[in-house]
């Protein structure tokens, strides 16, 4: 008869501890939906600046010097310094590209251990 009482006692308590999982699962696909958005928005910024980089960049090295339109020989001093502010702007563009993949792979691992809480609670629910 105790045990019966024990149990009876304990089935109310198990469905809290369900409806505790099942919060807690909620609030865990929330953080993780949260965390892919964050992630796929650095995705998107990290490839508009891998297009800026392929398509704004004529090779520098071993460029001819343009003529001008009036046929006068391009100051050399204003060539050098439009050289130096590509190759600038590049060296920006690489580093804006190399912290955005930092990014993508620092929300990657935050949201691993989600996603192990995730399986485990649905694991424990489907055994119970």
């Amino acid at each position: 008869m105790r045990r019966l009482i024990y149990t009876l006692l304990l089935i109310p308590l198990s469905f809290a501890v369900a409806a505790d999982d099942g919060a807690e699962l909620e609030k865990l696909y929330s953080a993780l939906n949260m965390l892919s958005q964050q992630q796929q928005a650095v995705y998107q910024q990290f490839q508009m600046v891998q297009a800026t980089r392929r398509g704004n960049f004529p090779p520098l090295y071993g460029m001819p010097i343009p003529a001008q339109p009036n046929g006068q020989i391009v100051n050399y001093d204003e060539m050098v310094a439009a050289r130096k502010n590509a190759i600038l702007r590049e060296e920006s563009l690489f580093q804006q590209a190399d912290q955005l993949l930092a990014r993508y792979n620092e929300i990657e691992e935050m949201k691993k251990p989600l996603q192990s809480r995730i399986y485990d609670l649905t694991l424990n629910n489907g055994n119970d």
